[in-house]
């Protein structure tokens, strides 16, 4: 497994640093960078604008800096320097939730890239955990106090079956303008979570 931890900007405002390994390759996305070094998180490359933060006087952290205008967000840059470099699995903290609802729903988008590359990603915040399932299964240990809902990502996606949950689904075609998968629940010892041809978002969130 060759991993890669992406922190961005939103502050990071729950206990981080036994979810970070040593192996770990850990990129700042701009202001991120400020975020990394005040909760003692050793960083490795920060990329960025530099619209939102200064400059990094960081020593021994490789520094790339990106043009304001681009098509690319920063995170979304970084993306594809992960892709292209071979990483098998990333975290990403700091990149959902906070003041940026435009920026939560395009790092969302990049989980979904991530999927379609093959890459097993998870975004988390202080409440919630974020990740695609693309053409396949997922099974989840029983959460106590925790919800889980899905969404489609495309038009459709078909040939969904969820095992072990409260309200359970076999071979249903979920769209995205019905929100059919909200606040599911645990029952059992595992929920398995499948789909056959499209992307699901599964978000896990505290019931209070």
């Amino acid at each position: 497994m060759k991993r890669c931890v992406i922190i961005g900007a939103v502050e990071i405002d729950f206990p981080v640093s036994h979810l970070i390994k040593e192996t770990d390759y850990v990129i700042c996305a701009d202001k991120g960078w400020q975020n990394a070094l005040s909760r003692g998180i050793k960083l490795d490359m920060i990329v960025g604008d530099f619209d939102s933060s200064p400059y990094p006087e960081t020593a021994d952290v490789s520094v790339t800096v990106l043009p304001v205008v681009k098509d690319d967000t920063d995170t979304f840059h970084i993306a594809r320097y992960v892709v292209e470099n071979g990483y098998t699995d990333v975290l990403m903290l700091g990149l959902i939730g906070g003041k940026r609802i435009e920026h939560t729903i395009a790092n969302i988008q990049t989980l979904v890239y991530f999927a379609d590359n093959r890459i097993n990603a998870t975004a988390m915040d202080r409440f919630s955990t974020l990740m695609v399932i693309k053409d396949g299964t997922v099974v989840l240990p029983d959460m106590p106090g925790k919800f889980f809902s899905l969404f489609s990502m495309g038009d459709r996606a078909e040939g969904v079956t969820i095992k072990g949950a409260k309200y359970p689904l076999a071979d249903y075609t979920v769209t995205n303008s019905f929100p059919i998968g909200v606040s599911n629940e645990f029952i059992g010892e595992t929920v398995e979570i499948s789909v056959k041809n499209g992307s699901l978002l599964l978000i896990v969130t505290e019931k209070d």
